[in-house]
């Protein structure tokens, strides 16, 4: 596969990321009046969880250049997607989920985000 081809496949894939994260927050907005009892993992989040997992890792995989990649970022980047999937999985279909998951999942997207602004390519 051409360099050309990779990149248009990472722009494909960063698109769906992006909206992965979209439908995450919006399933924790939408439901943010509960906030004080509980919100219950919409399949919204759970949807939004493993799409994010699944296009990270693609994206990853697909760099074309893998030496530009920072192994660090990558690696807890794939971490914090691991854990947001598998509490929004855990507690999907629990009526009076815990307090924490919601906000929990939300905390670990922001880090996501932070951590993808902040380090995923070293420069030249």
């Amino acid at each position: 596969m051409d360099d050309s081809t990779k990149e248009l496949l990472i722009h494909i894939f960063l698109v769906l990321h992006i909206l992965g994260i979209a439908v995450l927050l919006a399933g924790f907005f939408n439901n943010m009046k509960d906030l004080t009892k509980g919100i219950k993992v919409s399949p919204g989040i759970l949807h939004g969880s493993y799409l994010m997992l699944a296009t990270g890792l693609a994206m990853a995989g697909l760099a074309v250049d893998p030496t530009k990649l920072n192994a660090v970022v990558i690696a807890l980047k794939s971490i914090s997607l691991t854990v947001i999937f598998f509490i929004a999985y855990t507690f999907r279909k629990k009526e009076n989920p815990p307090v924490w998951a919601v906000p929990a999942i939300v905390g670990l997207t922001t880090l996501n985000i932070v951590l993808a602004i902040f380090g995923s390519v070293s420069g030249d």
